[in-house]
């Protein structure tokens, strides 16, 4: 089941960072950032409810990103300076490279979908995540072309530390920063909200097989991250790994 939600897998990703990730600047002057940040997600299958729980530790440094799961093991580091994604395994020491404009092709499909009903709902419901209070909304409740069925949760809160301008760089990462029709009505809907999402819940369904992940932010400090982190590791081989269905050429 897990190979035919490759690519599914893919743009919830991009949703799911994209909640957390990105920028757009003001007065022609783009913010620095130097934030770390951790989140738990917990991925569920259907039928038969296998279970995934990782937790997830990122790096944020103006325009770079390193994530890597909690043993250190799996590492991704974003260089839009090098427009280049590198996919590291610690375990193996090896690692791949993939051109940025593929990973924004996978945002971009999501920014799509999200983009493509300007109109989102507020439920009413409240709770408390962690140390801040939140709102439920649904951002986007969409069918896709080949019939697959997509409703994103945001669990957002007005906290003064989780503001907008954060939101939409690390937007930026995730989705680039091309200034065109679809861009614009995207960061429009994300901007009305008016709130930082805290938890992310994503559901895809296609026929009688779904995924639900639900993303949850535990920790998020300003601190100074060296350089350094975000450098290829020495001592690695380079591998080719192929690109998932849809994302190629």
């Amino acid at each position: 089941m897990r190979n035919k939600y490759t690519v599914l897998l893919i743009l919830v990703f991009a949703v799911v960072v994209a909640g957390y990730l990105a920028t757009i600047s003001e007065a022609g002057v783009t913010p620095r950032y130097s934030i770390y940040r951790e989140e738990v997600a917990v991925t569920t299958y259907f039928p038969g409810f296998n279970q995934e729980t990782a937790t997830i530790k990122s790096w944020v440094k103006d325009e770079k990103m390193r994530s890597e799961t909690a043993d250190g093991t799996d590492v991704t580091i974003v260089r839009s300076d090098l427009d280049v994604i590198y996919m590291i395994n610690m375990k193996r020491l090896v690692y791949s490279e993939t051109p940025l404009a593929v990973y924004h092709r996978a945002g971009r499909l999501s920014m799509a979908m999200l983009a493509a009903d300007l109109a989102y709902q507020w439920t009413g419901r409240k709770k408390k995540i962690g140390a801040w209070m939140c709102r439920e909304v649904i951002l986007a409740e969409q069918t896709g072309q080949a019939g697959e069925r997509m409703k994103t949760i945001w669990w957002v809160t007005k906290d003064t530390l989780l503001d907008v301008r954060l939101l939409r760089h690390f937007m930026s990462i995730t989705f680039g920063s091309q200034s065109d029709e679809l861009s614009t009505r995207f960061y429009d809907k994300l901007e009305n909200i008016d709130g930082y999402p805290v938890q992310t819940e994503s559901e895809v369904t296609r026929g009688n097989q779904s995924m639900r992940k639900v993303q949850t932010l535990r920790k998020l400090e300003r601190r100074e991250i060296p350089d350094s982190m975000f450098d290829l590791p020495s001592g690695l081989t380079r591998i080719t790994a192929p690109l998932p269905p849809g994302l190629g050429g």
